[in-house]
């Protein structure tokens, strides 16, 4: 019996020892930065662990951030902020917009110690590239609608620079439009040759500048090209040289004052001066014709830029065209196409677009124009009602009505046969 009891009481013993483990040290210091799920979730972050989008193309402030920090403030996140982390950081960092939310988090947090604003629940969405989140920033940012020409410039041609540096290829504008729709970008090649000239020409304007918008550009554009053709005829000046020396120094003159007027009357005197001549007989010269442009500057971009295959010039119902849909602003819907008797074909309209009244009517009165056999598709918005289309056509504070009677002249000149030309 008491043999039994000492073999119960070691087997006792023995199990006590096995299970009198130790903890293990803390060895976390070693460990490589924790990876985020595989797999899109929710999880809970701290504010310090989240950091905005160094590359947002958006560098404009938000407008209206006081009223957003104040909505936070009040009634706390109401939509999760989405975040991707990099492969081997500790941080993560916002994925599809929200910076703004974050900053006023941030502010929240230094403000008050609330720990409403310390901890939040995100969206987490596993990394893909860069690529896909500058692109994931850009479709957000568009969608709210406040990004200004410059930052969309900016952004669109960052993402060009990435695309080729994935692709081992420069793009040229046609390849470029197709890779941008496959983003889920809808810019057409003309808008997409206008952020080129931008970005690269214009970019000590765009600096100080942020409200540039597309018009400015493109009134811009053929003035200073008929500069630098006069500069390049009188003293042999490389375009490089006459930006850099003569034009780059007026820009950044224009801050708080900008004018197209003014723009060109400013390079217009430092390039008189440059040429040791009286700016009067400068602007004579140009106003006779003598340095008015040859060729289409959309024309003379690409072919510069893209070495792209030289194309006729653009006449005037493809511009009236460009112009009815900017001012309609569907010109993301308006792509280009050799191939079309105006030069263009639509897009379908992005779900942004379709709540919108007017550019469905828009884009249906263009779809009729340069489409007329087009087969109905169920994406395509219905034309307008005709009373509904005539009383629009009618209205003289309509802007974009007036740009499309510019538009239907324009075609009708076009199809007309001069006196002397008929059989």
């Amino acid at each position: 019996m008491s043999g039994g009891k000492s073999a119960l009481d070691e087997r006792s013993r023995r199990v006590a020892e096995s299970l009198s483990v130790g903890n293990p040290g803390n060895n976390a210091r070693s460990l490589p930065p924790q990876a985020g799920p595989l797999v899109e979730c929710q999880i809970e972050l701290g504010i310090e662990e989240i950091r905005p989008y160094e590359h947002n193309p958006r560098r404009t402030r938000n407008a209206k951030f006081e009223d957003i920090k104040e909505s936070i403030r009040a009634g706390g996140l109401r939509s999760p902020i989405t975040v991707t982390q990099r492969p081997g950081e500790a941080h993560y960092i916002v994925e599809s917009g929200g910076n703004t939310r974050l900053l006023a988090l941030r502010q929240l947090w230094a403000e008050t110690k609330d720990p409403r604003f310390r901890r939040l629940v995100v969206l987490f969405r596993p990394w893909r590239s860069e690529t896909q989140v500058l692109t994931a920033h850009l479709i957000e940012n568009e969608q709210r609608g406040d990004m200004s020409f410059w930052d969309r410039a900016t952004g669109i041609v960052a993402l060009k620079t990435r695309l080729e540096a994935e692709q081992g290829r420069a793009l040229t504008l046609r390849p470029l439009e197709d890779a941008l729709h496959g983003l889920g970008l809808a810019v057409n090649t003309a808008t997409l040759a206008l952020y080129l000239y931008a970005t690269d020409r214009l970019r000590a304007l765009g600096e100080v500048v942020p409200d540039l918008a597309g018009l400015d550009v493109k009134t811009l554009q053929p003035r200073l090209n008929a500069l630098r053709r006069y500069a390049h005829a009188r003293a042999g000046i490389a375009e490089d040289a006459l930006y850099g020396e003569v034009f780059e120094p007026v820009f950044r003159t224009m801050a708080g004052s900008f004018s197209v007027k003014a723009t060109v009357e400013g390079c217009e005197l430092a390039l008189a001066r440059r040429l040791g001549e009286a700016v009067e007989v400068l602007r004579e010269v140009m106003s006779s014709g003598a340095a008015r442009p040859e060729r289409d500057p959309l024309r003379e971009d690409v072919e510069r830029r893209c070495d792209a295959t030289p194309e006729p010039a653009v006449d005037a119902p493809a511009a009236a065209i460009a112009d009815f849909a900017r001012k309609a602003g569907i010109d993301t819907a308006l792509a280009s196409d050799r191939e079309s008797v105006f030069g263009g074909r639509l897009l379908p309209l992005s779900e942004l677009h379709h709540a919108d009244p007017v550019k469905r009517r828009a884009w249906s009165a263009l779809a009729l124009l340069i489409e007329p056999d087009r087969e109905p598709r169920p994406e395509d918005p219905p034309p307008p009602p005709p009373p509904e289309f005539i009383r629009w056509l009618a209205d003289p504070e309509d802007e974009t009505a007036a740009a499309f009677l510019a538009l239907l002249a324009a075609v009708r000149q076009s199809r007309s046969v001069p006196a002397g030309e008929a059989a």
